[in-house]
């Protein structure tokens, strides 16, 4: 038994195998009708649609075979992929490669075999749509033009899927955009307007005014800042739809969400406390990772009164761990663990009745699953309560 040579290609192509969205999924009808089809065609007992792995083929679709994989060593894919054309073997016993090919000496028996190389857009080889007999034969002009529409067929099923999924991920993508602007700007642009028409009632004195319009333009810029930074993360991820990791320092990163939430903490005379040690690094999305920070901050301070809110980490090995700890209102444990719940929890009003749309926590706890983490919490009426990220 001769085994087929590795392609040039093979880390390349493996890699469009894993990106196909087939390998190692259900059986689906779409594909089952192809290999039906494929069988009838070429009047054979065997048919199947063969994913060609780093160490195996396994079927996606096959018919008049119970396995659903063989050791790539001993496949007959792994030599058609390396063509360009149609692989037919028509009589294996007399194939120096096949003869004592394990699947030529017992079941199934091979002794005819026809593999169509499954070819993407990109040329690169998946795999192969195949038909086997158990007596040596050969096919005609139109049973090999039927099996090249067929395989061509299979993958442009799974190409146009990928593009289905794509324009989904655009659009959600696109959705989360418009959500994350809508819900981060409103708290801080309040906050401004409430200043000015403070200082336009003339409950302000001159100095306090002028303390108060300083941190306006503080919060206008920290604002602005984040706007940018929110868009091009969203251009990033139209771009390539995936978190893009990088090394954070994660005191830094502290330190400017505080610099945005400083209007909203001092109305409410809270104290904002930076625990994390001075270079710390962590390897994660900085947008991502801001956002979910700047939310729980804001929702720290929004249930804390004349109180503190303090954002501290451990690390141990690849592990971080984050705490958003404040002393306010707190809630029952029970609704705590309900705070991150498929339907999410319905937002209750702060401290001095602000309002909430529950949002907030329904993207951070998406954006930490994306990011490989854990969120939860632990909360005691009166006391406070305490966010605890795990990545």
């Amino acid at each position: 038994m001769i085994s087929a040579q590795i392609p040039e290609n093979e880390n390349i192509r493996l890699k469009a195998l894993y990106e196909s969205g087939l390998l190692d999924t259900p059986g689906e009808a779409e594909f089952d009708e192809i290999v039906t089809f494929a069988s009838l065609l070429c009047n054979m007992p065997i048919s199947l649609i063969s994913l060609v792995d780093a160490d195996r083929q396994w079927f996606k679709a096959r018919i008049g075979l119970d396995i659903g994989e063989t050791d790539r060593e001993i496949s007959f894919c792994s030599h058609a992929i390396l063509q360009d054309q149609l692989f037919e073997i028509r009589d294996t016993t007399k194939d120096i490669r096949f003869s004592d090919n394990p699947l030529v000496l017992n079941s199934p028996d091979i002794r005819f075999y026809a593999g169509m190389p499954l070819v993407t857009s990109t040329g690169d080889r998946l795999g192969t749509l195949c038909v086997i007999d158990r007596s040596p034969g050969q096919l005609t002009d139109r049973q090999k033009f039927g099996l090249k529409v067929l395989a061509n067929n299979v993958i442009k099923i799974a190409e146009l899927r990928l593009k289905n999924q794509e324009l989904y991920y655009l659009t959600e993508t696109q959705k989360r955009i418009i959500a994350i602007l809508a819900h981060d700007v409103r708290n801080p642009l309040a906050s401004i307007k409430n200043i000015i028409e403070l200082k336009q009632s003339a409950i302000l004195d001159a100095a306090d005014a002028a303390e108060m319009m300083e941190m306006v333009a503080g919060q206008l810029n920290n604002t602005i800042t984040m706007v940018e930074n929110i868009v091009k993360w969203g251009q990033t991820h139209l771009k390539f739809g995936r978190m893009q990791l990088m090394e954070i320092d994660l005191h830094q990163l502290v330190e400017r969400i505080f610099g945005s939430e400083l209007l909203n903490s001092t109305a409410k005379n809270n104290k904002l406390i930076n625990q994390v040690a001075t270079g710390t690094i962590i390897l994660s999305d900085e947008q991502a990772l801001e956002f979910v920070l700047r939310n729980l901050i804001s929702n720290a301070n929004k249930y804390t009164q004349n109180g503190s809110i303090t954002v501290d980490a451990q690390q141990t090995g690849l592990k971080t761990t984050l705490f958003v700890i404040d002393n306010g209102v707190g809630m029952p444990q029970q609704k705590a663990d309900e705070l991150f719940g498929n339907d999410g929890a319905q937002s209750t009003l702060g401290t001095n009745m602000e309002k909430g749309s529950g949002l907030g926590l329904i993207l951070v706890k998406e954006f930490i699953e994306r990011l490989k983490g854990v969120i939860s919490v632990e909360s005691t009426i009166n006391k406070g309560t305490i966010f605890k990220i795990e990545i």
